[in-house]
């Protein structure tokens, strides 16, 4: 694997030679923490003062560590997505670009009624409530119609989306739909530690100058390939490539109480822990060090050629034979 690290003023020499695009791009955001949360709110920003094109399809209210869900019709009743351009508290998103993706359970027959099963995750028919990171990526995606964006970015996300973690993030899942949709998709995070999102936004926005600048008129990124960005609290010591890992920096622990329940909380491991730059290979080390991770990420869920030929040859006296 390649590891490349920077030290922050070079990370400032190489991205600022970017800072301003050659092309506008157009940008679809979407995230798990709502339309009007700080994150996105501070990225849509810094892209628009970079002259992209940008606009927003998230979610209406808070949906973190709803990892790739859908809200699926459900017999005879179903969902109904609105654009709106308030939260579900009613406050205003502000650009007309820009929306907060409601659902609604309703009847798509006359069977359907208050006593018929709903969809997941809806308690009465008529009730509103906010869209799935995933439901929101495809509204998105689909409003675009057959002109996609050139690029999706989810985030940036209050808190890490780092290793085993990432599985179930919102942030992460909503990169992915888009990705499996064919279009580029960037997923980004900033340590729990900080919620100071401007400079994680300045340098997103100088990763897709940079992106851009590379692409030279091509594609942003190879086909059904991503990235997962991982930013840390405070000054980053620089930029690793890392993989995804198994480890993590947030999980969760789930401990037993004395009548057979469960309590859930938070397990955090986010104390640096002194390992060598040259050693670190993984998001969760490279976070807890203080540097910035990029991950490559793939949407595509057919293994490699390898784990498919060991499976093949394992499993060869069930397949049918010419």
């Amino acid at each position: 694997m390649h590891t490349r690290s920077f030290l922050p003023c070079a990370i400032s020499a190489v991205l600022a030679l970017a800072a301003a695009p050659a092309l506008a791009l157009d940008i679809m955001l979407v995230n798990d923490d709502g339309c009007n949360s700080d994150g996105i709110q501070a990225l849509a920003s810094v892209l628009q003062e970079r002259g992209h094109t940008v606009s927003m399809y998230a979610p209406s209210g808070e949906q973190s560590g709803q990892g790739s869900r859908l809200t699926l019709p459900k017999g005879s009743c179903t969902v109904r997505f609105e654009l709106s351009d308030t939260d579900l508290s009613g406050a205003p998103v502000g650009d007309s670009r820009f929306y907060c993706i409601k659902a609604t359970a309703v009847p798509a027959s006359d069977s359907c009624t208050a006593e018929s099963h709903l969809p997941l995750p809806f308690l009465e028919l008529g009730q509103t409530v906010s869209a799935s990171p995933g439901d929101s990526a495809f509204i998105g995606l689909t409003a675009f119609g057959e002109q996609k964006p050139d690029l999706v970015i989810s985030g940036i996300n209050a808190g890490d989306n780092i290793g085993l973690t990432a599985n179930y993030s919102g942030t992460v899942a909503a990169a992915m739909t888009s990705l499996r949709n064919g279009v580029p998709a960037i997923a980004t995070s900033l340590s729990v530690r900080s919620r100071d999102f401007q400079p994680a936004a300045n340098f997103v926005a100088d990763l897709v100058a940079e992106l851009e600048r590379v692409a030279d008129g091509g594609p942003l990124l190879p086909a059904k390939t991503g990235l997962n960005v991982n930013i840390p609290a405070g000054t980053a010591k620089g930029v690793l490539f890392t993989q995804v890992g198994t480890d993590s920096t947030i999980g969760v622990a789930d401990q037993l109480q004395t009548d057979g329940t469960y309590i859930r909380a938070y397990d955090l491991k986010l104390a640096p822990e002194g390992v060598p730059v040259e050693q670190i290979t993984d998001e969760a080390t490279a976070l807890r060090e203080g540097y910035i991770s990029i991950s490559t990420i793939d949407g595509d869920y057919n293994a490699t050629s390898a784990p498919q030929a060991f499976t093949r040859l394992k499993l060869d006296s069930l397949a049918e034979q010419p």
